[in-house]
């Protein structure tokens, strides 16, 4: 029977070296599912600190998959430029949503202010909590630093910035440039407490998705703040990177190519994106993805062993190197015995 021969640190420490690790790294995209399987409130992931990081720990041990504990959301931005959110709470909720967005009307978007303390604004208390938490573990520190659009529809609401996009974009610029403003306080903040070279940067791209904006909205709205966002983080020595292409993107691809990145990036895609294309585009970087989520849910063990193993045979020997991955979030209540064929699927078929 076949061992393993290093550990999940190990793994991934190879892997951001650019050599070849004993088997395929997998890293299953978990958040509410850790606290459901530790038998935790959904919530627990994202309003408590120390409770999300023991659940995602504890859920490493149990699958044997080389992702550490980390804090980020999709909804994030509205909380800290002065919104409010609900955590899910709720009997079908699963992440965190954005109840009051601080922008109603045009004249708000001119009196909308950075945060001054980007520490106390909205979910740094307890992403820096957490980051505490992986400092003294050793683990990678994971900063947040976008993508702007998605944080900057979370501070206007999505259904109104869709309409300023057209109508108003020198509203959404002016939001733009102010998250871009406070993710570079936090990547600082960040430097100054942890100090560069453990932090780990990540962009969550889903308001991005082709399915709600064109690439030329793309080009025009996003493209310029990333690369602002990722430009400054290098600047300040950053040298890790995780980007996770939300959805339908491969009309954005190209564009995603001008953002400022080392060899150490992970580029995530969804399921709506080949990974032989992604490899293509990015030859360099560490490619990463793309299991059905749906199929993870709802799927036999059998189907979803058999997609882990075409992702595997696709990718594995890419350049840069490849991680397995759920193509986003796994859902909370999937079966543990899904979510365990991705490692399994690494240690039969992933192998060095």
């Amino acid at each position: 029977m076949w061992r393993e021969t290093m550990t999940s640190g190990e793994r991934m420490a190879a892997l951001m070296r650019g050599e070849r690790p004993d088997r395929v790294p997998v890293i299953p995209f978990l958040s509410g599912h850790a606290a459901v399987v530790c038998g935790q409130p959904i919530a627990r992931i994202s309003d408590d600190a120390e409770e999300s990081f023991r659940c995602q720990l504890l859920c490493q041990e149990m699958y044997g998959h080389d992702g550490s504990p980390l804090y980020a959301y999709a909804s994030a931005g509205g909380w800290e430029f002065g919104g409010e959110i609900e955590f899910p709470v709720k009997k079908y909720s699963g992440a965190v949503i954005v109840t009051r967005t601080p922008i109603q009307t045009e004249d708000d978007v001119y009196t909308l202010k950075v945060p001054e303390d980007v520490s106390k604004a909205g979910a740094l208390p307890i992403a820096l909590a957490l980051a505490r938490k992986q400092a003294e573990h050793g683990l990678p520190i994971t900063l947040q630093i976008g993508a702007p659009l998605t944080w900057a529809g979370s501070v206007i609401g999505e259904e109104r910035m869709m309409g300023w996009l057209i109508k108003k974009p020198e509203l959404v610029h002016i939001v733009l440039d102010k998250v871009s403003q406070f993710l570079i306080k936090v990547a600082e903040h960040y430097v100054k407490e942890f100090g560069a070279e453990r932090l780990l940067a990540f962009h969550g791209a889903a308001t991005e998705t082709n399915k709600l904006i064109s690439p030329k909205q793309f080009e025009t709205f996003s493209l310029p703040y990333l690369q602002r966002i990722n430009q400054a983080c290098l600047g300040l020595g950053v040298g890790s990177y995780f980007i996770h292409i939300c959805g339908e993107q491969n009309k954005n691809l190209k564009f995603w190519q001008q953002v400022p990145m080392t060899k150490q990036t992970v580029i995530s895609v969804g399921r709506e994106v080949d990974l032989t294309t992604v490899m293509e585009l990015f030859p360099e970087q560490i490619v990463a993805g793309n299991v059905d989520p749906t199929l993870i849910q709802e799927g036999r063990a059998e189907a979803v062993l058999a997609q882990c193993r075409e992702c595997i045979e696709k990718a594995m020997y890419h350049k840069g190197g490849f991680v397995l991955m759920a193509g986003c979030d796994v859902p909370p209540h999937a079966p543990p015995v899904n979510v365990f064929q991705m490692v399994k699927a690494a240690r039969e078929y992933g192998r060095y």
